[in-house]
């Protein structure tokens, strides 16, 4: 009897361990098919063009002046940018440039007028996005102080990359970009997306003029609060500028858009995000490699990353506005900033502690204005 028992037992550790082998081949076999699918889908990235004739001549640099600029406040002479700035470095870090330019079908390389960085810190388990706004008026290496979306269209990614380096100190891994019609195409292919409006917004948005970028508004009826927003509903949102505050709203409206689309995407099933991303990539241009990519899609996909942190550079209280060469800009304080981003990306630093309290405000004024909706 306890025989029998005991060879029934080991037949059965038998079955379970061909079971157990069958298993871990078939997850074997769909992992190399999901790698080959993603292989695939990464060869419909477009490459950047790094040839020496891609960039522009110091000789040939130009200032984009405003048109409502009043006189010069201060003379680019009397402008000092002594800073020492130390290139940080963490291997559980990584940033992501992400470049937005205003360029239409049949143009070149325009100005960076979108750059955000992504930071992928896995020690921490976080995800930041950090924009850079365009007017910040910043040395470019080998030509003249400059608003700082100069630099890429003088010298494409490298030397927007190189910029960022050299007066913020952060060390930039790879850069994906986005024209106009790109990023319409995204959002397109990604849908609707929830965002919520203020009044003043809603207002703006259903009476602009949208056309020029595929837009008619004639009959829209966004209003305050949650909307479900099209793509060109979205675009108009992101590209607003004339409301609030200006770009630094409209800096903080890009972030919201992209934590929505981010938000809905990890939402999705496997099989609808393989579709976006088929949908998606072609609208793309990245100076890093299929392994590259790969390897930051594999971080993302296995690291749980918790919620999106968002912040904009510079930050208040460090930066003045001046007018120089009829431009509008504003003149960073690059040690104070450098500081700064260590704090948002790196989670350390002298001003971490002040950027936990800037969380914990963020945190509490937006449970405030849940309440405030929930009574309502």
């Amino acid at each position: 009897m306890s025989r029998h028992h005991r060879k029934k037992k080991k037949g059965r550790g038998h079955t379970i361990a061909i079971g157990a082998l069958f298993v871990a081949e078939i997850a074997i076999i769909l992992i190399i098919v999901f790698f080959f699918i993603v292989q695939g889908l990464l060869g419909k990235l477009k490459r950047v063009n790094t040839t020496p004739e891609d960039v522009v001549a110091a000789s040939d640099e130009t200032f984009e002046a405003d048109s409502d600029a009043g006189e010069d406040t201060v003379s680019p002479d009397d402008l000092s940018f002594d800073a020492d700035i130390e290139v940080m470095s963490d291997d559980e870090v990584r940033n992501l440039l992400l470049i937005g330019q205003d360029r239409r079908e049949g143009e070149g390389r325009q100005r960076s007028d979108t750059m955000i960085i992504c930071s992928i810190n896995t020690r921490d388990s976080t995800l930041t996005l950090t924009s850079l706004m365009r007017d910040m008026y910043v040395p470019i290496p080998d030509y003249s102080p400059n608003r700082i979306n100069a630099a890429y269209i003088f010298g494409g990614m490298d030397l927007l990359d190189r910029v960022i380096e050299e007066n913020f100190g952060v060390h930039i891994d790879g850069n994906i970009e986005v024209d106009f019609d790109g990023f319409l195409n995204s959002l397109a292919y990604i849908g609707d997306l929830e965002l919520e409006l203020t009044e003043e917004e809603a207002e703006y948005l259903n009476g602009g003029d949208w056309e020029d970028q595929g837009g008619d508004s004639s009959d829209w009826e966004l209003h305050e609060g949650m909307n479900v927003m099209t793509p060109d509903q979205v675009l108009a949102y992101a590209r607003t500028r004339k409301v609030g505050k200006s770009d630094y709203d409209r800096t903080e409206r890009q972030r919201t858009v992209m934590m929505a689309a981010f938000d809905k995407v990890k939402d999705s099933s496997l099989p609808e995000q393989l579709s976006i991303a088929n949908k998606i990539l072609p609208n793309l241009v990245t100076d890093m490699s299929d392994n590259e990519v790969l390897g930051y899609v594999t971080t993302v996909a296995t690291h749980d990353l918790g919620e999106i942190k968002s912040y904009r550079v510079p930050v208040d209280g460090t930066f003045r506005s001046e007018t120089i060469k009829k431009m509008a800009v504003l003149v960073p304080d690059l040690a104070e900033n450098s500081a700064y981003l260590e704090a948002f990306i790196y989670r350390d630093g002298p001003k971490y502690a002040e950027v936990l309290e800037m969380d914990a405000q963020r945190e509490a004024e937006k449970k405030a204005k849940e309440a405030e909706d929930n009574a309502a």
